[in-house]
């Protein structure tokens, strides 16, 4: 919304107070059209939701038509369908509830039982008035089932003992309803009841504790910093910044931090909480809007997101992406509150809005409090001058629009401001002067992410009829021992050059996308300038790809266009805004290829640091479960300022390691800005010139295909363009090159997935054989983290053959884990080397957790019994 510039404001000088540029732009106007806004808002979010609901069960109907189809094309749709039944439609409605049941049976038929289990442990969380007698028990068959394929065999054996008890009290004309799905446990009955097969690994991984040189330092300022490190108010002869009190050695950790906040800039694709991404989400049963991973995370987030619920299922939240600011100005109302109760107490009242925002300022800044966050971002006066003009303006857009409606919508400015004896006008000038200081820390603080998720679907043609006819899972032995080049025909000197000749044309094309997707603008904000573009424009919208194809018109020109309007036509654009906002949003973040997500992470010490200075000498580095660390990159003596970079490294998100073919482990285009400057240090200028575009171009393609061990030609255009990848790679980079053998490794994924199981142990073999013969230092932890998440589905892969398949030996997987081995004694080398190491405070970490987790593995393999060890690598005993 704040692309809907406030009319008839003067530009906002950010040398003034927040309080004086907020009384500027409070004016008759303004307040008329914010509060109008908000009406629009209201009505066409209930017109929309009216919508869904009177089509849910329609919608529903249709897709359980579709889901007895095998197009793929066609189950992915019907997949979409269904999210948005489960993502957008009322929940209180059996159609939402029986939605979430029809998607797992459809991730059951296309064997994908761990997203299957997610919907079926939510499904059994939800209200039982709302499920069918049939739904009860087909839910907890599939469940069972599902338990037992994603390995959890002691859950699966009570579930099957439950069931049992359950179909015994269940009528036998209900029964003969579901009767597929009886005869389908009674296939897995037997497998589930034997013990002896059902071994369960249960991983333990042991994280350490970081702290910086010298310990913490909690006080105002630099709370999450070393000792070492003492913070200067501005004077005359230094400006305010972190000076070393002692000299502080290379390599030194100096700040670790979890950050406060994080709020993801595009919807229905990250769990809100968690941060999970997932392909299944589910959203808060009123507002339909915030997304959760499961019932666990929904409901621990019940307590603060109950403030925020409405403002998120009117949209005004999303539309000006304040997630982050919103729970921030809750702390706020908070930590104001008991100092007004106290001067109340004593009797004084505060009728003016300047005493009362000069009151919050002055409590704020009480030195004998112990750190708060807020008090902090209160306390302290963001440096406006370091913001663009148009940023500057988006904040004072967002904190008066923000304000009003938390004065118009909601009580949350009884809650915290009730004992202030002021009007409305002034009430709105206090908030919206706290939102904007706030805002102002959030986006001067916050850490910009950028993350490229798979499209949603894919692997959805893998099917298998076995739901369908109860018969058993298939299990393909042909690809075994088989080459994946020879096993396609592939000619790898023509069909590789083919493939390249291809790719190159089309650079210039690949090479434009990577700088759209640089761009500066958020997931929603480019989602909503299209949107924008068309409402101007009075262009009708039928479907989501009307808006993906469309064309934004130039800043320059939308601004010509808002100056004209009046306050009337700015509403009956707000109306077709928020009409088409609420009706495709879901849609068009579950069809755009590769979906770009930003993660803005907000954290409290950073912001005392100097950044962009020539005397750089701390790097900050985002582990992969949020944390911050801040290391030295050299010595630091006493008295000298610390700088951070102001590129922060970042870890692959995890997220992005999902358990498909297709995700990007596979391929590199989420790490491009890293892999590409590494390649820039070792190729010449012209190679660098002629083919810079080339790794992402065959990696977004490799990205944007579906993979299904069923459709021989797809499978046989992957191995092409993988073929294709490592080739060039071999021609560019030398043997132990780093990113020589992440193509490797994502190839031998490739491989592992689709069953050609001894290529795959091969590559591995190929690798470990390198290592041997000269040690390779891994810099990046990711290449032990492939390494092992390809030995990890190479065995899974084993051992499910070798239970059902006796001709296939144990003479592989039996190499597979000697090579693991071998591996691991190279990881503990390292990670010994790590200690006294400048890259300890990252990498020492991660190879100690994946040095533990994996020597936990093999210790178990050598200590369990002889009977047991022998069934799992020789299907002969």
């Amino acid at each position: 919304m704040h692309r809907i510039p406030l009319p008839l404001v003067p530009d906002p000088s950010p040398e003034a107070s927040e309080y004086v540029t907020m009384s500027k732009v409070m004016c008759p106007r303004n307040l008329i059209e914010c509060e109008l806004f908000l009406k629009v808002l209201r009505k066409e979010t209930d017109a929309v939701f009216l919508g869904f609901s009177e089509n849910a069960q329609s919608c529903l109907n249709l897709s359980k038509e579709c889901m007895q189809m095998k197009n793929p094309v066609v189950l992915k749709k019907t997949t979409q369908s269904l999210d948005e039944i489960i993502c957008r439609a009322p929940s209180g409605t059996p159609a939402f509830v029986d939605a979430i049941l029809a998607r797992s049976v459809l991730y059951m038929k296309t064997n994908q039982h761990a997203n299957a289990c997610h919907d079926l442990l939510f499904y059994e969380s939800l209200d039982e008035t709302l499920k069918t007698t049939e739904g009860t028990l087909v839910s907890q068959i599939l469940l069972c089932i599902s338990l037992y394929m994603n390995r959890e065999y002691q859950a699966a054996k009570d579930k099957l003992t439950f069931l049992k008890a359950l179909i015994e009290q269940t009528p036998l004309s209900e029964k003969n309803e579901i009767g597929q799905f009886l005869c389908l446990i009674q296939q897995y009955e037997e497998r589930i009841s034997q013990a002896r097969r059902n071994v369960e690994l249960s991983e333990k991984v042991e994280s350490k504790d970081l702290t910086p040189f010298r310990g913490f330092k909690l006080k105002r300022k630099i709370p999450f910093a070393s000792q070492a490190c003492e913070y200067f108010e501005k004077s005359k002869d230094k400006p305010a910044g972190v000076f070393a009190s002692d000299d502080i050695p290379k390599g030194e950790i100096v700040l670790v931090e979890n950050p406060v906040f994080f709020q993801f800039n595009a919807p229905f694709l990250n769990c809100d909480l968690c941060g999970l991404h997932r392909e299944q989400l589910y959203t808060c049963d009123n507002c339909r809007f915030k997304t959760y991973c499961s019932k666990v995370c929904m409901e621990s987030d019940a307590e603060v997101h109950q403030f925020e619920c409405y403002g998120y299922k009117i949209g005004l939240i999303p539309m000006l992406e304040a997630s982050i600011l919103f729970r921030l100005f809750l702390q706020s109302g908070e930590y104001i509150l008991p100092a007004l109760v106290d001067m109340a107490m004593e009797g004084g009242v505060i009728s003016d809005p300047r005493d009362a925002w000069t009151f919050i300022q002055e409590h704020a800044r009480e030195e004998d409090q112990e750190y708060n966050l807020i008090g902090e971002l209160l306390a302290t006066v963001p440096d406006y001058t370091l913001l663009t003009k148009e940023k500057y303006q988006n904040i004072v857009t967002t904190a008066f629009r923000l304000s009003v409606f938390i004065y118009s919508d909601h009580d949350l400015a009884d809650k915290f401001f009730y004992l202030m004896a002021l009007g409305k006008t002034d009430m709105i000038n206090v908030m919206s002067a706290i939102l904007l200081r706030l805002g102002a820390h959030v986006l001067l603080n916050s850490q910009r992410a950028e993350l490229y998720y798979p499209k949603p679907g894919e692997g959805m043609n893998e099917t298998h009829e076995e739901f369908g006819k109860c018969g058993a899972l298939p299990t393909s032995t042909d690809r075994i021992s088989a080459n994946a080049f020879s096993y396609y025909g592939v000619n790898a000197i023509s069909d590789f050059v083919d493939c390249y000749n291809k790719i190159h044309d089309s650079l210039d094309e690949f090479e434009s996308e990577l700088q759209e997707k640089s761009s500066k603008d958020s997931p929603i904000l480019q989602f909503a300038d299209k949107l924008q573009s068309i409402c101007i424009q009075k262009y009708e919208i039928d479907t989501v790809e009307d808006i993906t194809t469309a064309e934004t018109l130039p800043a320059h020109q939308v601004d010509e266009i808002f100056d004209i309007f009046n306050t009337s036509k700015r509403c009956q654009l707000l109306t077709s805004f928020a009409k088409y906002f609420h009706q495709f949003i879901h849609q068009y973040f579950n069809k755009i290829e590769n979906t770009f997500q930003v993660k803005s992470t907000f954290c409290v010490t950073l912001k005392a640091f100097k950044h962009n200075c020539v005397t750089e000498n701390v790097k900050v580095i985002s582990l992969p479960q949020g944390k911050l660390v801040g290391v030295t990159e050299n010595e630091v003596f006493a008295g000298e300022e610390l700088v951070v970079c102001p590129d922060f490294l970042r870890h692959r998100d995890q997220n992005i390691f999902l358990e498909l073919a297709q995700c990007k482990d596979l391929n590199c285009s989420s790490n491009l800005n890293r892999e590409q400057s590494s390649l820039e240090k070792k190729l010449s200028p012209e190679f660098l010139r002629h083919n810079k575009a080339f790794i992402f171009a065959i990696n977004n393609e490799i990205s944007t295909w579906k993979q299904s061990r069923q459709d021989v030609k797809l499978q046989l255009n992957l191995s092409i363009l993988y073929g294709t990848y490592n080739s060039f790679l071999a021609l560019h980079c030398a043997e132990k090159d780093e990113i020589r053998l992440l193509g490797v490794l994502k190839f031998s994924m490739f491989l592992a997935m689709n069953g050609f199981l001894q290529h795959a142990s091969d590559n591995i073999l190929k690798i470990v054989e390198l290592i041997e013969l000269d040690d390779i230092y891994f810099k990046d932890v990711q290449i032990y983290r492939q390494v092992f998440r390809v030995i990890k589905r190479i065995m899974e892969h084993y051992i499910d053959i070798m239970i059902d398949c006796p001709d296939v030996g144990p003479d592989y997987p039996k190499m597979v884990i000697v090579s693991c081995s071998l591996i691991l004694k190279r990881l503990q080398l390292h990670t010994e080397a790590l200690i006294d190491n400048e890259e300890a405070s990252s990498l020492y970490t991660e190879y100690s957790t994946y040095h533990y987790k994996w020597k936990t593995v093999l210790s178990s393999y050598l200590q369990m019994p002889p009977g047991l060890r022998n069934f799992l690598t020789d299907s002969k005993k």
